[in-house]
């Protein structure tokens, strides 16, 4: 498998600690089926809802299989049925904080020195976003070394649940060369937080 499937968990005295400083900060605030395709669009695009996010994929991308999904990371779906290059998933909330800057910080010190995604994780660009439905939201964008030294790109979506403030994380990653800026953004643009009954 091209992509790194390293079980990604926080330590629970690490999210204690990132508790107390979530408490610490100031702010102005205090789940269709899990994995269902709700549609296919004529672009090639197909909607799926991963827990309460929405998003759009493309059409021929397969669920993860179960024996891939992680504590963490419970589903997602990749680009091929093996060997995939590219997998979106999603982290439901994790941790008791309404903040996606302090989720994002979590995630970023284990890539850093957990190397949870293998080596020489950088940080990229951070911005504040408007994804619909959420509460708050924030983008955070990563690149590392994956196995078989292939160059991977990723994007994190952090999105706070408007009812219970709880954080949700959609992720992607993949190959440089196969998750490539047109695709990113295509599938960034489609983002929404949308619990299901």
């Amino acid at each position: 498998m091209k992509i790194n499937t390293t079980i990604h968990r926080v330590g629970l005295g690490f999210l204690t600690a990132l508790a107390l400083v979530a408490c610490s900060q100031a702010g102005d605030g205090a789940a269709a089926e899990d994995g269902q395709v709700t549609e296919s669009a004529e672009s090639g695009m197909q909607d799926v809802h991963l827990g309460d996010v929405a998003v759009s994929i493309p059409a021929e991308w397969v669920p993860t299989p179960e024996s891939e999904n992680t504590e963490l990371w419970p589903e997602g779906f990749d680009d091929a049925e093996s060997d995939p290059a590219i997998r979106i998933r999603v982290a439901p909330y994790t941790m008791d904080t309404p903040h996606p800057d302090v989720v994002e910080s979590a995630l970023a010190l284990q890539a850093n020195y957990e190397g949870t995604y293998g080596d020489e994780w950088e940080r990229g660009e951070r911005s504040k976003e408007d994804i619909p439905g959420a509460f708050r939201s924030l983008t955070a964008d990563f690149t590392y070394v994956g196995d078989d030294d292939a160059d991977m790109v990723g994007r994190w979506w952090f999105m706070t649940d408007p009812d219970t403030y709880e954080v949700w994380t959609l992720e992607i990653s993949g190959e440089a060369d196969v998750l490539t800026d047109d695709l990113l953004e295509e599938i960034d643009e489609s983002v929404e937080f949308d619990p299901q009954d």
